[in-house]
């Protein structure tokens, strides 16, 4: 066991299956949240991208979140504007999923770990320069909104994450851990 995994399991048919099932799994899991839009607002996709990071690693994990991100601004769209950086981020916040839970134990520390770093890069930087380079909201004023925000959901996913993939790590779906 490292502390990252750099590796993706080889493209096969199972494989392919597993990341567009997973694929559905973001869309429709992103689409459902629960809190009011003012205040905190917790949002299930997160759930489908550690499942991805689990079974994908990180390199078919970024690719798996982009397909996922185009697809949910094209076909699903709720009317938003389509903006590049997100699917940037969508790349990177796969590719960090996949590094810390492919091929890894379980752990409650390292879902910690994870969902800080996921936090940290993904949602506080990139989603913070996102909005300020589409709104020119000023970044300060940003961050003290999105940091407190961003600290409850690093608690709240990181738990409710460990308990869905220790669940799912016991349904053993890996059939073999052939690499490249």
């Amino acid at each position: 066991m490292t502390l990252l995994s750099w590796k993706s399991p080889k493209l096969t048919a199972r494989t392919i299956a597993m990341a567009a099932i997973l694929i559905a799994m973001q869309i429709v899991l992103s689409k459902l949240s629960i809190g009011p839009d003012n205040l905190v607002k917790f949002s299930f996709g997160f759930i489908a991208t550690m499942l991805m990071g689990y079974y994908l690693g990180p390199w078919l994990t970024g690719v798996a979140m982009a397909i996922s991100d185009i697809l949910t601004n094209s076909v699903f769209s709720t009317g938003g504007n389509f903006f590049i950086g997100f699917t940037f981020s969508a790349i990177i916040s796969g590719i960090i999923a996949g590094a810390f839970l492919y091929n890894q134990e379980i752990t409650l520390r390292r879902l910690f770990i994870y969902e800080f770093v996921q936090t940290l890069v993904t949602n506080i930087f990139f989603t913070t320069l996102w909005i300020h380079i589409m709104y020119k909201a000023p970044i300060m004023a940003l961050l003290t909104v999105r940091v407190p925000k961003n600290i409850l959901t690093w608690i709240v996913y990181s738990i409710v994450g460990f308990l869905v993939l220790r669940a799912v790590s016991r349904l053993n779906l890996r059939s073999n851990n052939n690499t490249y």
